[in-house]
């Protein structure tokens, strides 16, 4: 009895120890490393940016079908208008098409007195008066018409592209919204990258926008004034062409400009490199970065350098394009070398080894 109970004892010892490791492979395989706890944050962060997006083009929607209701009606008032004014306007062609007109102008002929012609004379320009208005009151009246109709064309349009979006960009958070679900159903830490991620959100929305809208307004206004910076300055200016001048300036002056414009932005800089550009600020715990390229945005009557943002970076989680399409919407980053040399056009722009090299062209 005893040997028996021992042996079973001996048994039961033997299950546990061959149980144990393989609950701790198993635990730890649900323990996510720092590169998949960083990659569930960064999805949590995307997931909260596209659900703004959603909530901005379903607002839109609304806006732009009120908009279409208050057309529609405009329209509907119009058209009574423009029949209105057709029918005068009507009378008055048929008047000179008859000859109606013609018959009223021989009455100056039949008046006895220089006086009376005065008082037929003045009473015809009245006729010629009101013709004229009822003729420009169609015209009007009927152009307007044409307007609201092209108007309510152009809602409708965008209407169906808004909507297209909004699909779009549904299905897209409700597809990142399942997966990270279903990765945070077989995590260990589960409720540990659920709290991180409310925290960098709440961190985003009440430290990171308004940092990136700080930098990005100063920015705006450090873009527009450069022509006038590096246009005063001889060293930035070669004048070998008379005809094409040509501006070179590197990241280390262009970062001085910046900083001397505005003091938000002495914790900015940027770098040239091959084709693209990085700034990098920090501000107390918080980091950005913006990555892009100068672009020759040509216009009719004067071009433009446009900086255009490929990336933003907040505390190195990479923020999504619906962010980067709502702040480049908000903030146009570029300058116009003619608005302040009337001159002198832009014609080509390229970053390469820390310089940006902007060539132009004479143009009297």
């Amino acid at each position: 009895m005893t040997h028996r109970f021992v042996t079973m004892m001996m048994s039961l010892l033997l299950m546990i120890q061959l149980t144990l490791p393989l609950q701790t492979v198993l635990a730890e395989e649900n323990k996510p490393g720092v590169d998949e706890t960083k990659e569930l944050v960064q999805k949590g962060l995307t997931i909260f940016e596209i659900d703004k997006e959603v909530s901005r083009l379903n607002e839109q929607d609304a806006k732009i079908v009120l908009q279409i209701k208050q057309n529609e009606q405009d329209i509907t008032k119009q058209s009574s208008k423009v029949d209105s004014t057709r029918k005068h306007a009507a009378n008055v062609m048929r008047a000179y098409y008859t000859g109606d007109r013609d018959s009223i102008w021989m009455l100056l002929f039949s008046v006895s007195s220089f006086t009376d012609a005065l008082r037929m004379f003045e009473y015809l320009q009245m006729i010629i008066s009101n013709d004229h208005r009822a003729l420009t009151a169609f015209t009007d009246s009927f152009n307007k018409l044409k307007s609201l109709k092209s108007e309510l064309e152009t809602s409708r349009v965008e209407l169906q592209q808004t909507k297209d979006k909004y699909l779009e960009q549904r299905e897209r958070l409700v597809k990142l919204q399942e997966e990270l679900d279903k990765q945070l159903a077989v995590s260990a830490q589960a409720s540990v990258i659920e709290a991180q991620i409310k925290s960098l959100n709440d961190q985003w929305k009440s430290e990171g926008v308004p940092l990136f809208r700080e930098y990005l307004t100063n920015l705006s206004a450090a873009f527009r004034e450069l022509p006038q910076y590096v246009t005063k300055e001889n060293k930035f200016m070669d004048l070998s062409s008379i005809k094409n001048p040509v501006i070179t300036i590197s990241d280390a002056d262009f970062n001085a400009y910046l900083h001397s414009k505005n003091e938000q932005l002495q914790n900015l800089n940027f770098q040239f490199a091959d084709g693209s550009i990085i700034a990098r600020g920090q501000k107390d715990q918080i980091k950005i970065t913006i990555q892009g390229r100068f672009l020759l945005k040509e216009n009719p009557d004067m071009n433009e350098v446009r900086f255009a943002v490929d990336k933003l970076e907040f505390n190195d989680f990479q923020l999504p394009d619906t962010t980067i399409e709502d702040f480049s919407k908000e903030f146009q980053l570029g300058f116009v070398p003619k608005k302040i040399v009337s001159y002198l056009d832009v014609v080509s722009v390229e970053t390469k080894n820390g310089t940006a090299v902007v060539k132009l062209k004479l143009s009297l």
